[in-house]
């Protein structure tokens, strides 16, 4: 009898351990739930971005992870699971309000250095719950707005004065009046980066830029500062990777340099294999060195229209299916998805906040040189939460 109680207790207590485990959401918690899936997902999305821009490009993907998240909070069956197996997303209610919170500071710590404004545009004849509504309003900061789809050009400036309103006019129009044809539901994602760095850059005048075979391809603003920076030589990507710390000292730069004949749009695949950790540590274990660093200054917009096709490849189609999609979280009636797009709006410039001492350091002829004047990859990440706010590839040479 003894026995068969102590065995008893025991298996209580593992159950209570297994429950207290479970639910212990704290922020801390939540981070370490969060930062894998939204790197992996993040990964996966650059590499397919890469292959349908001709390598040169701006995107956003922690905003698309974001938006099929919010989708899933009104899917239900085979629809709710084909988006958890592409996005991972915690489905516990408790982490999701972590996850709210940890956004909310983040678009509070940088709401000088970027601006973004999510909507999901939904046919007002659909009666909508008003629940998922302001779930998706509190949990992800998505705007919902109901329409009336049967005016189509009403519906798209409606949309776009949204828009443009959120990310200060840098981003006017994103959906036109022929997107509303036949359909239901829309999702459009604008966001916009401008940030200063730590220590401010020199212009060093138009310069060439070659191809990764060395042939001249165009000219470029170069623009550069010698300082003390992170860099190490990472030979599992084929990569030299800088960090640019920027003035938030939550956000830095990672500037992808191809080694020897890789395409910089290998890049992003081989960061499938890896954690931007990794680079981190690397960091942490070599130290800063002198760096005589000269990158371009240049703008890029990229517009991806094409996200519905990539996520279909990736294993989610049941929600772009007027048959199968199943949203009874969202409306009693049936509703599909038929567009998902993004603009993404960068600016590289010479501005810094301050003239640190690293701005005052002269080359003695022993700095290592860091000279991007070929392709090369770009992530602009959160370090606190590992989130990757942009990545890009720049392999267009433009003089700005």
């Amino acid at each position: 009898m003894e026995v068969n109680f102590l065995r008893f207790t025991f298996v209580i207590l593992c159950a209570y351990g297994v429950l207290a485990s479970e639910y212990n959401c704290g922020k801390r918690s939540a981070l370490l739930l969060l930062k894998r899936p939204a790197y992996e997902f993040s990964m996966r999305m650059l590499q397919r971005v890469t292959e349908e821009t001709d390598a040169h490009f701006v995107y956003s993907p922690v905003s698309t992870w974001l938006q099929l998240s919010a989708l899933a909070e009104g899917a239900d069956g085979r629809t709710l699971n084909e988006i958890w197996r592409l996005t991972r997303h915690h489905k516990n209610r408790c982490f999701k309000r972590q996850l709210s919170g940890i956004l909310n500071r983040l678009n509070f710590d940088l709401r000088f250095e970027m601006k973004r404004k999510s909507v999901i545009a939904i046919d007002k004849l659909m009666a909508v719950k008003k629940k998922y509504i302001r779930d998706i309003t509190k949990l992800y900061g998505i705007k919902v707005l109901l329409l009336a789809f049967n005016e189509p050009e009403k519906s798209a400036r409606e949309v776009n004065q949204v828009i443009e309103d959120g990310t200060n006019g840098v981003i006017n129009r994103i959906l036109y009046y022929d997107d509303f044809n036949s359909t239901v539901l829309l999702m459009s994602d604008a966001s916009y980066f401008r940030s200063d760095w730590k220590s401010p850059f020199t212009s060093v005048g138009v310069q060439p830029f070659y191809s990764r075979k060395g042939d001249k391809i165009g000219e470029v603003s170069m623009m550069n500062q010698v300082g003390q920076f992170n860099i190490v030589d990472f030979p599992h990507i084929g990569a030299t990777v800088l960090e640019i710390p920027c003035a938030s000292r939550r956000i830095s730069m990672l500037v992808f340099l191809p080694q020897k004949d890789l395409w910089a749009s290998d890049i992003f695949y081989s960061l499938q294999s890896t954690r931007l950790t990794s680079i981190f540590n690397m960091y942490k274990r070599q130290g800063p060195q002198i760096v005589n660093v000269t990158i371009p200054r240049f703008k890029q917009r990229s517009e991806v229209e094409n996200l519905p096709e990539l996520v279909y490849d990736m294993g989610v189609r049941r929600i772009f299916d007027p048959n199968s999609a199943e949203f009874k979280g969202i409306s009693k009636f049936k509703l599909y998805a038929s567009l998902m797009t993004q603009i993404t709006d960068i600016e590289v410039n010479e501005k810094g906040v301050t003239a640190s001492a690293n701005s005052l350091v002269r080359n003695n002829g022993s700095a290592v040189e860091f000279l991007a004047n070929k392709p090369f990859a770009y992530v602009i990440v959160d370090k606190v939460t590992d989130f990757i706010l942009y990545a890009g590839i720049y392999s267009s040479p433009s003089v700005i």
